[in-house]
C-alpha cells in the first residue's frame, strides 16, 4: 500500500504482550483520528480514562513521513480525563495531536499506529527500533521532567536521533491537564492524555525507524508540493498584511519565495520582542517549510522552543524573561499551556474575591487548605495591583503547586479549573462557610482575555478557543458537537490571523463556499463590541450550519491524513495577485499523489463523514450508558453564559480586556442546529445519526455493533 506502513502495533502493559495487526481493516477511516475512534468504539467505548482497559492510540495518516508539507502531526485519541460533562454517565472520548518528528519516525519504523492498553505494575517506557519493540524499565527516568526524561533515554540508548513522546511530573500524578511532550516544545496539550500515560505507569514512547515511506507518484508529488508552496500563506493563514501575536513578520519576503518560508513567521518578534536577543532560529516540524517554533537560549534557563499559547505569560502581561521561564516550566512539569489562561485567572480570582474582609485564598490558608509556602508563592504571582507588567515572582511555585498536587488547593487545581471550582466550593460548604463557597463560584462569570480569544470557560471544562459571540453561530455549533475545546482553525485561517479586512476576506469566502454562505454566515470579527451577530433568518441558519459541517469535515480530514491545523485547509494565499485566495483542494490532491487512489473531494468528505459519525455514536454510547438519549437536548449545548447579557459578566482585572460581543440568541442557535442535523443526515429531533445514513456510508458493521450494545437508531 502506498503511503502506509501496513502494520499497527499493540502493546498490553498489563501482561507485557507486544503484537501487530494489519492496517487495512481501518482504511475506510483514512488514518489518524479515524483509526483512533474506530479502535475505541470497537474495544473500550465506556472505559474510564484511568482504567487499564482504556485505549491510548497514537496514529498517523497516509501523508505522514512523505514530502507533503506540514503532515507530521500524530493524532492521540483516548477517553479523556480532562473533558468535563456532569450529565454524561461515562467520560468522553477526545483527541489531541503534536508536531515534531515523532510521527514520521513511527512511520519509518514500520507502523501506522500504536495501541497502548493495560497498566504496568511499575514505571516503564516503550522502545521501538524498527521491528524490535520492547517494554523497558523506567525507574531511572520516572520523576524527571518531560525534557530531561527524553535526554536520559537518548543517553541510555546512545542515539540522539531517537524521537520520544514523554510525560512530566504532572502526568505521573494524573493531573487532568497533563499533556504529552516531544522534543523541547511539541505538545499534545489538550485532553489530559499525559495523565492517561501516567495512569498506565508509562513514562515515554521512544521510536527509531529507518524504513521510509513508498509513494505512488514521487515525481508528481514533488512538483505539486513545489506549486503549493508557491502560494501558501504563513501559518494560520497569515499574509504580509497581518499584524499581532501570530503574524507574517518577514514583510520584505516575496510570497512566492519557497526558499525562505521559515523566515516569514518569527513569533519572538511578534510576541516577545524583549527576548529577541536570545532568539537563535525558527524551527520546523518534519516536512514543514513554515518554521512556527522559535528556538532560543536564555541564560540560566537553557534552550527551549516556543509557539502559540506557550507565550501565555506574555499574553497575560509579562514583558521580561519570565515569558520564556513560564513556557519552559509548563513543558518540563507537563502542564497544558492553554489551560494556564483560566487557571491563572482563577488563582487571581481567589485573591481578589473577599469575604469578611479576607480573600478566599486567605480563608483557605486559615482552614489549612494551602500551606504558608504556597500561599506566599501565589500572592507573589498575583498581577500588579498598582499597574505595570506582570512579574515572574512566585511563578515556579504556582505552577509546581498544581503539577505536584501540593496541598488541598494544588490537588484541586490538578483536576482542571472547572472541576477545581466545584471541589473548593464544596469544601467550604462542608465547613459551613457558604459565602466563601459562593465567592469561589463567581468565577463562572469570568470572561477570557484578548477579547475572548483565549481563557474563560469555553465549555467541556476547558479554556475557550475563540468566542462564538464574536465569530458566529457556526462556532457555537462547533463547540456543541465536540467533547472538547474544538481547536479548529479552518475559519480563523480566513478571518482572524490573516490580516485581511472583512471586505478583502469576503471574495475569498465566496470563492470557497458561494455567495449565500459567505454573506449570511460570516461576520466581521473586528466590528464594534456592541454589535451583535448578523442574522437573516433561515438563510443564516443554513449558512452557519454549512460552515459548521465544513469545519467538522475538514477537521476530520486534517486529523486523519494527518496534517497541521495551522495550514489545512489552505484557505488563503500570501499573494495579492491571487486575490489572497488559497486552494481548498490541496488535501485530496496530495492524497492522490501519495496513495495512487483516484481521490476527489467528495470521496474525502465521505471518509470524513464516517469518522465524524463514528465520533457521534461513540459519544452516544458514553453519554447515557448505551440507553436511548436525546443528544440535541442534553449533549449539544454550550455554557449558558454565551446567552447571558453582557452586564452580568465579569471582565478580567488584568490584563485589560474588551467586553464580549452581545449574547447569542438561543432560538438562532437552535435553528442552526436544526439545519446542521439535516446536512449531516442526523435525526432533527434527537441529533442521532440515522440508520439510513450509516448504510449510505457503508458502516453496516458499526450500525450492527452499536445496536447490539445500545438501542435502535432512527430510520
Amino acid at each position: 500500500m502506498y503511503g502506509w506502513a501496513g502494520k499497527i502495533l499493540r502493546v498490553d502493559l498489563s501482561n507485557g504482550s507486544i503484537t501487530t495487526e494489519e492496517t487495512k481493516k481501518y482504511l475506510d477511516y483514512t488514518g489518524g483520528l479515524g483509526f483512533g475512534y474506530k479502535i475505541i468504539f470497537d474495544e473500550a467505548p465506556k472505559a474510564g480514562p484511568f482504567d487499564p482497559e482504556n485505549r491510548l492510540v497514537f496514529a498517523v495518516g497516509p501523508l505522514t513521513g512523505t514530502l507533503a508539507p506540514s503532515t507530521s502531526r500524530p493524532e492521540v485519541i483516548s477517553i479523556s480525563p480532562h473533558s468535563f460533562a456532569t450529565q454524561s454517565k461515562h467520560s468522553l472520548a477526545s483527541r489531541s495531536n503534536f508536531g515534531g518528528y515523532w510521527g514520521a519516525e513511527l512511520k519509518f519504523a514500520g507502523y501506522d499506529a500504536i495501541i497502548v492498553q493495560g497498566k504496568s505494575p511499575k514505571p516503564v517506557y516503550i522502545n521501538i527500533n524498527n521491528d524490535k519493540v520492547s517494554i523497558e524499565d523506567a525507574s531511572g527516568v520516572w520523576g524527571l521532567d518531560g525534557i530531561a526524561a527524553q535526554e536520559a533515554i537518548k543517553e541510555k540508548h546512545k542515539d540522539n536521533d531517537i524521537q520520544i513522546a514523554a510525560i512530566g511530573p504532572a502526568g505521573e500524578r494524573m493531573v487532568r491537564i497533563a499533556p504529552i511532550i516531544h522534543r523541547l516544545g511539541n505538545v499534545a496539550r489538550q485532553g489530559g492524555f499525559g495523565a492517561v500515560m501516567g495512569s498506565k505507569n508509562l513514562k515515554a514512547i521512544a521510536v527509531r525507524g529507518t524504513k521510509g515511506v513508498d509513494v505512488a507518484d514521487k515525481k508528481g508529488l514533488i512538483e505539486y508540493v513545489q506549486s503549493v508552496r508557491e502560494f501558501q500563506p504563513a501559518p494560520l493563514g497569515a499574509t504580509p498584511l497581518s499584524n499581532g501575536p501570530l503574524s507574517w513578520t518577514g514583510k520584505h519576503l516575496d510570497p512566492k519565495d519557497i526558499n525562505h518560508q521559515a523566515q516569514r513567521f518569527d513569533q519572538t518578534e511578534s510576541n516577545a520582542p524583549w527576548l529577541k536577543k536570545y532568539h537563535l532560529k525558527n524551527q520546523s516540524c518534519y516536512s514543514c517549510p513554515q518554521g512556527c517554533y522559535t528556538y532560543m537560549k536564555v541564560p540560566k534557563m537553557g534552550t527551549g522552543a516556543v509557539s502559540c499559547t506557550q507565550w501565555f505569560y506574555a499574553w497575560m502581561g509579562n514583558k521580561d524573561e519570565g515569558t520564556f521561564q513560564a513556557s519552559q516550566l509548563v513543558n518540563k512539569l507537563g502542564l497544558d499551556s492553554f489551560e494556564m489562561f483560566p487557571m491563572i485567572q482563577f488563582i487571581w480570582h481567589l485573591q481578589d474575591e473577599k469575604v469578611d474582609g479576607k480573600s478566599v485564598l486567605r480563608h483557605m490558608y486559615d482552614q489549612k487548605l494551602v500551606s504558608k509556602k504556597n500561599l506566599e508563592a501565589l500572592e507573589a504571582a498575583h498581577y500588579p495591583r498598582e499597574g505595570g507588567n506582570l512579574g515572574s515572582a512566585g511563578l515556579e511555585g504556582m505552577l509546581s503547586l498544581m503539577a505536584y498536587r501540593e496541598d488541598f488547593l494544588g490537588d484541586a487545581l490538578g483536576e482542571g479549573f472547572r472541576r477545581a471550582m466545584d471541589i473548593i466550593s464544596d469544601e467550604f460548604e462542608k465547613r459551613k462557610m457558604p459565602e466563601v463557597a459562593k465567592a469561589v463560584m463567581k468565577f463562572i462569570k469570568m470572561e477570557g482575555i484578548m477579547g475572548g480569544v483565549v481563557g474563560g470557560n469555553g465549555g467541556w471544562g476547558m479554556s475557550a478557543h475563540y468566542d462564538p459571540r464574536t465569530f458566529g453561530y457556526y462556532w457555537a455549533v462547533n463547540f456543541a458537537m465536540e467533547n472538547c475545546d474544538p481547536m479548529r482553525h479552518s475559519m480563523t485561517n480566513l478571518i482572524e490571523w490573516t490580516g485581511l479586512s472583512f471586505k478583502q476576506a469576503m471574495p475569498v469566502a465566496v470563492k470557497h463556499w458561494g455567495k449565500d454562505v459567505a454573506e449570511n454566515g460570516l461576520n466581521d470579527i473586528h466590528r464594534s463590541r456592541d454589535t451583535p451577530l448578523t442574522w437573516n433568518g433561515e438563510k443564516s441558519a443554513k449558512a452557519n450550519a454549512y460552515l459548521s459541517q465544513f469545519i467538522h469535515y475538514r477537521g476530520c480530514i486534517k486529523d486523519s491524513m494527518t496534517g497541521c491545523d495551522w495550514v489545512y485547509p489552505v484557505m488563503v494565499s500570501g499573494r495579492e495577485d491571487r486575490g489572497y485566495a488559497g486552494d481548498t483542494s490541496v488535501e485530496y490532491k496530495l492524497l492522490g499523489y501519495v496513495t495512487g487512489e483516484n481521490m476527489t473531494q467528495e470521496k474525502l468528505n465521505e471518509q470524513a463523514a464516517r469518522t465524524w459519525t463514528l465520533h457521534r455514536l461513540l459519544t452516544v454510547l458514553e453519554w447515557n450508558d448505551g440507553k436511548p438519549v436525546n443528544m440535541r437536548e442534553e449533549h449539544d449545548q454550550i455554557p449558558d453564559h454565551f446567552f447571558a447579557p453582557v452586564d452580568t459578566r465579569l471582565l478580567p482585572s488584568f490584563p485589560p480586556s474588551d467586553p464580549p460581543h452581545p449574547p447569542l440568541v438561543r432560538e438562532h442557535f437552535e435553528a442552526t442546529k436544526t439545519e446542521y442535523y439535516k446536512l449531516m443526515g442526523w435525526d432533527v429531533k434527537t441529533g442521532l445519526p440515522t440508520r439510513s445514513l450509516l448504510k449510505k456510508l457503508r458502516m453496516d458493521d458499526v450500525l450492527a455493533s452499536f445496536e447490539a450494545q445500545a438501542f435502535q437508531l432512527p430510520s
